[in-house]
């Protein structure tokens, strides 16, 4: 996310204050270190640590800062938004998401399930653009439920993050860990079916840590919370869907607009669907890919601009039109 924003900022020719998120602050130090070892001159690059609503909030506010640019939750973009306006700050915003990951009966089922699971359960489900609703067409909702339970069981190995073998390392804080459980708690008062995980992991770093297993719900409907309202976890629902249009209605069912995938061996239909889908980005037979030559970013509550290609270098540049008169009268 530091690079992301670094780079493009610092090409277009900016000085840059970076604010690293609280709870992950040592990784962007050591970028810190980086950067003097590389020769930026003194104040081009500068790292202030702290929390959110104290210099995040200093920072979105402050006349003298041009822009700002934020990856996080969109509560907390909606804030920002409000603090930029007093001197109509330019903002890039990269939010929440709840992005569906469609199956498509003649799917390559082998594919969707791997990809399925890469797209909710890498990184703890902690990732923005996470594919945390997979709806599937009937005839194979029962068979790919039985595949991804398989699959999880096989890859989803919770541990030390540092242990090569590990798939799945903790949640980062104990908010967040707690925040997973209480939807959990969530998804069974609404009746879905709990088909796998749900409960902390304690086979690993005697009780300490905020490890979670990998968890599935199936049966779950789009009035559903679990299916409505991002977790960030390793949380995942499964809902059926019977036609095109119906899977194309319930994707968008949803206030947010960051990612989405489709799973189908029809390219002419993955490109109907895609079209259709209310999102600034689809994969086609995958999930989370990305580059940095790709236009990154999302519509309704996902967030504002895009990072990345092109379109990132826009971000941290103005237009400036200059005519010249080249009459010496009129």
């Amino acid at each position: 996310m530091a690079a992301w924003k670094l780079g493009p900022a610092l090409a277009c020719g900016n000085t840059v204050v970076l604010k690293p998120a609280e709870q992950t602050p040592l990784s962007v130090l050591f970028l810190a270190n980086l950067i003097v070892e590389a020769g930026f001159p003194p104040g081009v690059v500068n790292i202030v640590n702290g929390y959110g609503s104290v210099a995040g909030a200093a920072l979105a506010s402050h006349m003298d800062v041009d822009k700002i640019a934020f990856t996080g939750s969109t509560a907390t973009a909606k804030q920002i938004m409000k603090m930029a306006s007093n001197n109509l700050k330019n903002i890039t915003l990269e939010t929440g998401g709840k992005s569906p990951l469609i199956v498509f009966n003649d799917a390559e089922l082998d594919l969707a399930v791997e990809w399925a699971h890469i797209g909710i359960m890498y990184n703890q489900g902690q990732i923005c653009t996470a594919t945390s609703r997979i709806l599937v067409q009937d005839e194979i909702y029962d068979t790919f439920v039985e595949e991804f339970k398989k699959q999880i069981k096989n890859v989803s190995i919770v541990g030390d993050p540092f242990d090569e073998k590990t798939f799945q390392g903790p949640q980062v804080t104990q908010a967040q860990y707690e925040r997973i459980m209480s939807y959990v708690d969530v998804g069974k008062a609404e009746k879905a079916t709990l088909a796998v995980g749900g409960k902390p992991f304690y086979g690993v770093g005697d009780g300490k840590g905020f490890f979670f297993e990998p968890t599935v719900f199936t049966d779950v409907t789009p009035n559903m919370r679990i299916y409505q309202e991002e977790v960030f976890g390793p949380f995942v629902c499964i809902a059926r869907f019977k036609e095109e249009e119906d899977a194309v209605q319930m994707a968008n069912n949803t206030s947010y607009g960051l990612g989405s995938a489709v799973f189908t061996t029809n390219l002419t239909r993955a490109h109907r669907v895609a079209k259709k889908i209310q999102a600034g980005m689809v994969w086609i037979n995958s999930s989370n890919d990305s580059d940095w030559r790709i236009p990154f970013g999302g519509v309704k509550q996902s967030g504002i601009g895009r990072e990345l290609g092109e379109a990132g270098l826009d971000a941290y540049s103005a237009i400036k039109a200059i005519h010249v008169n080249m009459k010496s009268k009129l």
